[in-house]
């Protein structure tokens, strides 16, 4: 085929010329399959130069990896780099999902008709002046089957070409002096192109604004070195000015040297759109830039500018300037949609949340309980935001793919009329959504099809350690409102967490905990009951010497005499090296028989138990089957994520009226997942977690109304924990030190530090040359679209493109240390094996060279590895020679770190065919015993969730009094606010004490200020108010009173607390504590007059007359 632009290189590139020809062909009707086309044409170029330059080169290397080795980077300028990287990254984009887009398009075939000029002038020396100009592409008539069908030939040619170069490959050794010629003459060709520096940079900063969908080319969109008259009257030229599609300006951008500051750029770009303020347009947003560090100022609307990681689209641009405009400024003062959220809590923290957004916080960490409704928090925040315009798209993350499935069913039922759209199901996403959901996971493939401002809010469901670590840079990405979702108690939430979401000494914006709900009146979680219930295998294990002569006989029987006398197994570790038939046996019995039941008292209530791990939850189904086989498996039923469409059995288990009533969990319902009709968790596994834990025991804690009938609602849940793991939260635990857990890749960097850190210090030229040869290769294989690679793109570069690493300064030691380890965590982990025995390998060469008393426990390691190499594997034998040499003791007696570099490259890939270890079982099923269980213990435990002791007991008694009232007629006189005489008081106080001796009057004559004798008084104020009646008064103020403040809503939820668990309030009690630590002046300070009168009025069926000892003072 004829190409338009690639002709030049036919005779000597004719494979480059056809792939230039066949990307032009499909500009205009798939400009995707273009980019998909020129990434083609990048790889082929990058393989002629290896051809070119006799650089080694392994079999079966992948593109990327071509592009970042060391020899390749070390023998091209850095600017052929950003041209072939490019052509790769955009070419990736589009052949997984992305859509392609003409201009885009268009500009990447100009880099490959730059790329192609560069192969002739370098390698076939042909002038300059020789070389055609780039002209703008026809339209061609040929069909889209022709076209695939020319590709697939092309493609064919390529590899058998490819072959060839690999079967005549002559490798020239690169050294440092080699790899300097060599840059130096492409450098001298990239000059003579004039790719200096500032065309890279424009390069650099051109593509990023391609990228976000703007044609340069198209001056109705952009507009370069646009002249504006500056106030002091001079003429200035703005590098980049940005166009709507009313032809009004909406962005200036000022581009820096990549060599000074980009804030220089900041005061610049400040006083250019001042200027075009002053010629009549709106004030347009600020953007600054060097190439390596991009910064936006939406002065408009913040005093502040933040650095982002991409560009602004003109679709995002236009959201911005339609929130200057139209977003509502006092977002506090408007209630969310209350047929969402009603409960004043979650009106409090939607206020909390609103006024933060209001003073120009981006970021937010809310925690609430598990049962609280984070999730409808969540969605009134996204309602208001989108109502009163301050988001047009919302992004939702949480973290498997059934808490995404739960979240849409949400999002519908409550924002149904909202286009939502579930990221997963395909790679292309729509881009005229309003709600996005999306696991965390999912979106980390797909967020670069987004330009930075796509998203206004990101709404991060369970915003834990794990996502700070594992996906951060979807925060960094986007730029946009940011509010992290978690049930984690404050105390063990990861101070990065609290970083990351802005929020200042581990203080959430805002926080309704497990014992705030519970304590409530009413309360807005269910309490539960903790049977600690074990046996003798589960508290002690099973150790064949300590068995009985039947139990032991038994044991030989079921697993054969020599791994039975074997056999000692730690309790925690049955039903993971060891199922016991006994002892699952009474699991299954304790729970059907000591159980909360349903309505009819005839089956179990819903249930979920916990097990081990798949094969475990497999063994109890069929042992509940054998057990109950009029029930079976109608009643009982595994969920794990292996399951056939799993999701369909979770909605089972969710319905309310069927027999499908116990389900056991492998991690899957763990957390998340939302049954109200649970009434018995059973822990038939240890947790190590404190955080997992909890959000286990959030499955139970739910409300549940009318389970048992008609007016009888879920009062509490039953926790069997049969692996003691209360005692071991409150005996064993100790809280994880918050610091970042270090990767594998990472590791391995630090270990070739050391290695090179030793080499320098002890002068081993060969260990040095080895390990910054290493170091060299790890850091030029960083991905530079990584965004932690981007905030340190500029040391980056540094790093690969001079000789700091072998010049190995200490100043160059401690960036290597502090600033590029952490980033290797960015690196794809391709082969997790070969990677161990490369860190291995450097920690031996490391102690080896600093004759550390070290080297002998890595010398055993690695004899350990090649040992358990598979001989059966055919890979293995052609090294046969070699790993029968390591395991010698002349091999190590003559060791140098050149040999165990060789022994590393010899045998790093034959890594993943070690040998598991023997274990009990290997690497058959898990053996089952059927030798007789021990002794049962039950211990009923108490766990206090709140510290508030009198709370507990003011509850306890009212469940006492409440179920008195039917029978009693002083206690129906004081509901009905009847008088009731002394003698009738104490009467009532006589009979509490006297049934229920356990009620600990002490505390709550404390807590209200009493003497013992005024009890009865007490025992008034709490059946005198009826907390629902309460609590439905304030909501209903509330609710009438959108324009209340987060304080003010704050106090509101204090005073109800306060009448709540006090009867009532006397006028005085609103200026002293806990009411003054909102504002000093207590309600005086927070609201007008006017309003005071209105709370006045709603108070005033709670208000207490003053005491007469108090009146007379």
């Amino acid at each position: 085929m004829q190409s338009q632009n690639f002709e030049f290189l036919r005779e000597k590139f004719s494979l480059l010329a056809d792939l230039g020809a066949l990307a032009e062909a499909v500009l205009y009707t798939d400009p995707g399959s273009t980019t998909t086309r020129l990434r083609a044409f990048a790889e082929e170029v990058v393989k002629s130069i290896y051809e070119f330059e006799d650089l080694p080169r392994p079999q079966n290397t992948s593109f990327a990896e071509l592009l970042k080795a060391t020899d390749f980077k070390n023998c091209v300028t850095p600017s052929l780099l950003y041209k072939l990287d490019h052509l790769r990254y955009q070419g990736n984009l589009t052949a997984h999902g992305a859509l392609g887009q003409e201009k885009n398009a268009r500009k990447c075939l100009e880099t490959a008709f730059e790329i192609g000029q560069y192969l002739m002038v370098n390698y076939y020396k042909v002038s300059q002046n020789a070389l055609p100009s780039f002209e703008d592409i026809e339209k061609i008539s040929a069909t889209e089957k022709e076209l695939n069908q020319q590709y697939e030939e092309n493609q064919k040619l390529r590899e058998e070409l490819d072959r060839e170069r690999l079967k005549n490959l002559k490798v020239e050794t690169i050294t440092t002096e080699i790899a300097q010629q060599k840059r130096a003459r492409s450098y001298e060709v990239a000059q003579s192109l004039q790719w200096n520096e500032e065309k890279t940079r424009k390069f650099i900063i051109d593509n990023m604004i391609l990228t976000a969908g703007w044609d340069l080319t198209d001056t109705q969109q952009v507009q370069i070195e646009f002249p504006v008259e500056m106030k002091d009257g001079t003429k200035g030229y703005v590098d980049y000015v940005f166009f709507d599609l009313e032809g009004q300006p909406v962005a200036v951008l000022e581009a820096k040297k990549t060599s000074v500051s980009v804030h220089q750029g900041r005061e610049q770009a400040r006083q250019y759109a001042d200027a075009l303020e002053g010629m009549g347009f709106k004030r347009p947003v600020i953007f600054y830039s060097n190439g390596y560090e991009t910064y936006i100022w939406d002065d408009a609307r913040y005093n502040s500018y933040r650095q982002i990681y991409g560009f602004y689209s003109r679709d995002s641009l236009a959201s911005l300037r339609f929130k200057h405009q139209f977003a509502n400024k006092e977002l506090e003062r408007n209630n969310p949609d209350l047929s969402i959220v009603e409960r004043p809590y979650q009106i409090e923290a939607i206020k909390t949340l609103s006024r933060k957004f209001q003073d120009q916080g981006r970021k937010a960490l809310i925690i609430q309980a598990t049962g609280t409704g984070k999730t409808r928090v969540a969605i009134a925040l996204a309602e208001l935001l989108i109502r009163e315009h301050w988001a047009q798209r919302v992004l939702f993350l949480c973290d498997r793919r059934e808490l995404r499935k739960q979240a849409d069913d949400a999002f519908k039922d409550f924002l149904g009329s909202e286009p939502r759209c579930v990221i997963g199901d395909t790679n292309k996403v729509p881009i005229d959504s309003r709600i996005y959901i999306a696991t965390y996971p999912g979106m980390m493939n797909r967020f670069a099809q987004f330009d930075v401002g796509f998203f206004d809010l990101i709404i991060a469901d369970e915003s834990h350690r794990s996502i700070y670590n594992r996906y951060k840079n979807l925060f960094d990405y986007f730029d946009a409102l940011q509010v992290g979702l978690t049930a984690t108690p404050v105390k063990f939430i990861s101070r990065n967490t609290f970083q990351m979401f802005d929020c200042v000494n581990t203080q959430p914006t805002f926080e309704f905990g497990l014992d705030k709900a519970i304590e409530n009146d009413p309360a807005y979680l269910v309490p539960f009951k903790v049977k600690d219930v074990t046996t003798e295998f589960l508290r002690e294990g099973i150790h064949y010497n300590q068995l009985s002569e039947d139990q032991k006989k038994q044991l030989e029987e079921d697993l054969g005499v020599d791994v039975a006398q074997q056999t000692t197994i730690k309790g925690s570790q049955i039903g993971k090296k060891i199922f016991s038939e006994s002892t699952d046996t009474f699991i299954l019995e304790n729970l059907m028989e000591n159980g909360i039941k349903d309505a009819n008292g005839s089956l179990i209530g819903k249930t979920i138990i916990f097990a081990q791990r798949q094969d475990h939850a497999e063994h109890l189904e069929q042992l509940f089957c054998k057990l109950y086989p009029q029930h079976g498996a109608r009643v009982c039923k595994v969920i794990h994520n292996k399951i056939h469409q799993v999701d369909r059995l979770i909605t089972e288990f969710k319905e309310p009226d069927n027999d499908f009533r116990i389900a056991i969990s492998v991690d899957m319902l763990d957390t998340g997942i939302d049954v109200p009709q649970v009434v018995n968790l059973v822990f038939a596994k240890p947790v190590m977690s404190w955080v997992k834990f909890w959000q286990m025991i959030g499955r139970g804690t739910r409300l549940c109304p009318n389970l048992f009938g008609e007016g009888k609602d879920k009062k509490e849940f039953y926790i069997f924990d049969h692996y003691g793991n209360f005692k071991y939260f409150e005996e064993e635990y100790e809280e994880p030190i918050d610091v970042k857990s270090i990767s594998l890749l990472q590791a391995m960097f630090l270990a070739r530090l050391d290695f090179a850190k030793a080499a320098f210090t002890h002068s081993n030229f060969d260990g040095f040359e080895i390990s910054t040869n290493l170091l060299m290769a790890d850091i030029n294989d960083l991905p530079n679209d990584s965004i932690t690679v981007k905030k340190n793109l500029r040391i980056v570069h540094q790093l690969q493109q001079t000789q700091l690493v072998k010049e190995f300064s200490a100043a160059t030691q401690h960036i290597l240390l502090d600033q590029i380890a952490p980033l290797m965590d960015a690196r794809v982990l391709k082969d997790k094996e070969a990677i161990a025995f490369d860190k291995l390998i450097a920690q031996t060469q490391d102690s080896f060279i600093r004759k550390s008393s070290a080297f002998e426990t890595n010398k055993a390691q690695v004899l350990a590895e090649v040992s358990s190499l598979a001989v059966n594997i055919q890979a293995v034998r052609q090294k046969a020679e070699l790993i029968k040499a390591v395991q010698t003791q002349v091999y190590w007696s003559e060791i140098t770190v050149g040999q165990l570099e060789h022994l590393r490259l010899e045998l790093r890939l034959l890594m993943q065919f070690k040998q598991a270890g023997n274990t009990v079982g290997g690497a058959w099923a898990t053996p089952t015993t059927s030798t007789e269980d021990g002794e049962v213990q039950t211990v009923e435990k108490q766990v206090k969730l709140s510290s508030n002791e009198a709370m507990l007991y003011r509850k306890k008694l009212k469940e006492i009094l409440d179920q008195m009232i039917e029978s009693n007629t002083v206690l129906q006189k004081i509901r009905q606010q009847q008088p009731v005489d002394e003698g009738e008081l104490q009467m009532l106080t006589s009979t509490v004490l006297s049934e229920h001796p356990n009620i600990e009057i002490d505390v709550l004559n404390k807590f209200y200020g009493r003497t013992a004798a005024e009890l009865h008084l007490t025992i008034q104020d709490i059946v005198g108010l009826d907390p629902l009646a309460v609590e439905t008064h304030f909501r209903e103020f509330l609710h009438k009173h959108p324009q209340l403040t987060a304080r003010q809503v704050q106090f509101l939820n204090l005073l109800q607390a306060y009448i709540s668990q006090n009867g009532g309030i006397i006028i005085d009690k609103l200026y002293e504590a806990p009411f003054t630590g909102i504002h000093p002046e207590s309600l005086d300070g927070l609201f007008t007059p006017d309003d005071v009168i209105d709370l006045i009025h709603v108070m005033k069926p709670f208000v207490k007359k003053q005491p007469p000892e108090q009146r007379i003072a």
